[in-house]
């Protein structure tokens, strides 16, 4: 038995090789939580959990509204390319409140841009290449991203089900609208926890009604390009202060990775319990034994031998460090090592049952003339 409480309380790091069953036990402990009625959010990058088939799941297609972001933010998402700094200056020179509020809100910005482009002003003029550049970006990003950018949608925020399990698919995102949406997500779920809970012990006398009343599991798939140690984003900004400050709210953190030698150590250090499935590399074993209090040296060394779906979990959730077996989640679909052998020999052998068929047909015309 594992203590639930205390993947929310003190966080998860779930760490192991490509289909070694990190998905498998994400799916494994969502489960769980569901039976409980529990809130679960997953971050999901590769439409690993979209077809997970258990009760109360919600499956969202993640996307943005461009209102409720900042201006470095929307550069970000509009894929103004890093060092460009004037284009970025064009665009927070643009993004105005009133762009914002607007009902109409690419005419709004594209306005705005305008009247850069057709000033007279000396300083307009020495960046007007760059704002026509930045026009370009805008009505380029309006075609390429029409699923993805809705400025109409609300707050997303609101699609997220308390007391159910939902899947945030993020497939369709590019890494770094992918980094912005789930900042976005973290950052106004530690807000709304926050809120609640200090509501909750009496310390405001504000009287609104919260998103969530109740403890939230946040799941981030891919930890190493939302958190990666070798340089900043928005995501990583927030994980990293969920990770420090969640726990007093009722928010807890999963991060899951094949490559924890990627990730931040200064977020992977504050996660409690962990799930360590087989590791081969040394550099991932080092970053592990930095991470977490509970691996000894005899027990890194057992990481290359285990099997597919063996784990050590070590740290609070459980009394001392366990070597286990992950029982198989028969509703997860998705995920799966995929048999080659067999999907060749479906191939072949529907391609002969076409020709077959097809010869039937010109066998039976033949003699029909």
């Amino acid at each position: 038995k594992v203590n639930l409480d205390k993947i929310v309380s003190r966080h998860l790091g779930v760490l192991a090789m490509t289909g070694m069953g990190k998905s498998n036990l994400v799916s494994l402990v969502t489960k769980e939580i569901g039976n409980l009625k529990g809130t679960v959010i997953i971050f999901d990058y590769h439409n690993d959990y979209t077809t997970l088939n258990i009760p109360r799941i919600n499956v969202i297609d993640a996307k943005i509204n461009p209102r409720l972001l900042d201006a470095d933010q929307l550069s970000e998402v509009l894929e103004i390319r890093d060092g460009a700094n004037v284009q970025q200056r064009v665009l927070r020179m643009a993004f105005t409140k009133h762009v914002k509020e607007s009902k109409e809100f690419w005419k709004k910005l594209e306005n705005e841009i305008d009247f850069i482009v057709n000033s007279e002003d000396k300083k307009l003029k020495e960046i007007r290449t760059s704002a026509y550049r930045v026009q370009d970006i805008i009505e380029e990003a309006q075609h390429r991203f029409e699923d993805i950018l809705d400025p109409d949608m609300g707050d997303p925020i609101s699609f997220i089900k308390e007391g159910k399990t939902n899947v945030l698919s993020i497939s369709e995102l590019s890494e770094k609208q992918a980094n912005v949406a789930v900042a976005f997500y973290l950052q106004q779920l530690l807000k709304d926890r926050k809120d609640a809970s200090i509501a909750k012990h009496g310390r405001t006398k504000k009287e609104r009604k919260y998103r969530f009343n109740s403890p939230v599991f946040v799941i981030i798939e891919e930890a190493h390009v939302f958190i990666p140690k070798d340089h900043d984003t928005s995501a990583k900004y927030w994980a990293a202060k969920i990770a420090r400050e969640g726990r007093k709210f009722g928010l807890g953190l999963g991060i899951v990775s094949q490559r924890p030698r990627s990730v931040d150590l200064n977020v992977l250090s504050q996660m409690g319990p962990f799930a360590i499935m087989k590791i081969i590399q040394e550099d991932d074993q080092r970053q592990i034994a930095a991470a977490t209090e509970s691996t000894s040296r005899e027990l890194i060394s057992q990481l290359t031998s285990l099997n597919v779906g063996d784990a050590v979990l070590v740290g609070q959730w459980t009394n001392l460090p366990s070597l286990v077996h992950i029982e198989e989640v028969k509703e997860k679909i998705m995920g799966a090592d995929q048999s080659a052998v067999s999907a060749w020999a479906n191939a072949e052998k529907m391609a002969t049952m076409a020709v077959e068929s097809t010869q039937g047909l010109v066998q039976k015309d033949l003699l029909l003339d």
